[in-house]
């Protein structure tokens, strides 16, 4: 583990009022893809020895860590394909796996759960709609997929053109005003995707940042959203999208930003490329 400080910066301008933040490291992952954090313990999607998210190679795994970073389990649930993101209901730990919902419960780690896409080519991120339903991103194939934990039914809840909005990555949804924020990501890795919203009672889909990236993660913060992007050249970049601005924060080298996680003034961001995560302090 290593501690830094780093500053937020204004993309395009000066660091004029920029705040030291605190930040630390932790190595040891293996292509390290989502994060996601209960009460207790922190959890990290490791998608396998090689950056292959496609690849059914049954070396995929989760960590389990302590709030501090510690490791306390490294390979907590195993024998996965190329597991990436996560959500927890009801002591369940729900994940996706490439073309397939799985869940395991937190205590005995067996699999309680498991839920075969047809069709679906790179399964992605997971939000929660309510305690019996979440919602899924297909990236490779523009669908975001609403799925019933009790009936292990699932249904299209909409779907991207991806030529010109990328195809779902991450999701977020705000439940207080019924929209799903999605983070686009264009499966051919190159061609790069918008971040939008879309109302779940009206069916509008509206573009908060259009310029084109590799947009992977996105989580609330305070009034903004952290948008997490690969960059050029793996030069990846943490966006803060508020008022529309676009911030960011100004981070060492992040290779790989993918699935972010938020809690309270805490982000936890995967580099997947470097088999590492980030824990960094949003305040002092």
């Amino acid at each position: 583990m290593k501690k830094y400080v780093l500053s937020l910066a204004l993309v395009g301008a000066s660091l004029l009022g920029a705040s030291e933040l605190k930040y630390q490291e932790f190595d040891g992952f293996k292509s390290p893809e989502s994060i996601f954090v209960d009460k207790n313990s922190v959890y990290v999607s490791n998608v396998g020895e090689k950056l292959e998210p496609l690849a059914k190679d049954n070396d995929g795994f989760i960590s389990k860590l302590d709030k501090n970073g510690k490791v306390l389990e490294h390979k907590f649930i195993s024998n996965l394909n190329a597991p990436k993101g996560m959500m927890e209901v009801a002591n369940t730990l729900y994940m996706v796996d490439i073309d397939v919902v799985r869940g395991f419960d937190l205590k005995s780690k067996k699999e309680v759960f498991n839920l075969p896409i047809k069709g679906a080519i790179f399964l992605n991120a997971i939000e929660k709609l309510n305690d019996d339903t979440l919602l899924v991103s297909d990236t490779g194939t523009g669908l975001v997929l609403k799925v019933d934990l009790k009936a292990k039914k699932y249904d299209e809840l909409l779907k991207l053109d991806i030529a010109k909005f990328g195809g779902p990555n991450g999701l977020y949804l705000d439940r207080k005003n019924d929209k799903l924020f999605i983070a686009g990501y264009h499966p051919d890795g190159a061609s790069g995707g918008v971040v939008m919203s879309y109302d779940l009672k009206d069916k509008k889909l509206s573009v908060i940042k259009n310029e084109k990236e590799a947009y992977d993660g996105i989580v609330p913060y305070e009034n903004a959203l952290l948008v997490s992007s690969w960059g050029e050249n793996l030069n990846g970049v943490i966006y803060r999208l508020e008022d529309d601005k676009a911030l960011k924060l100004d981070l060492p080298s992040i290779k790989g930003p993918a699935d972010i996680f938020i809690e309270g003034d805490t982000l936890w961001i995967p580099k997947m490329v470097e088999g590492k995560i980030l824990k960094v302090k949003l305040k002092n």
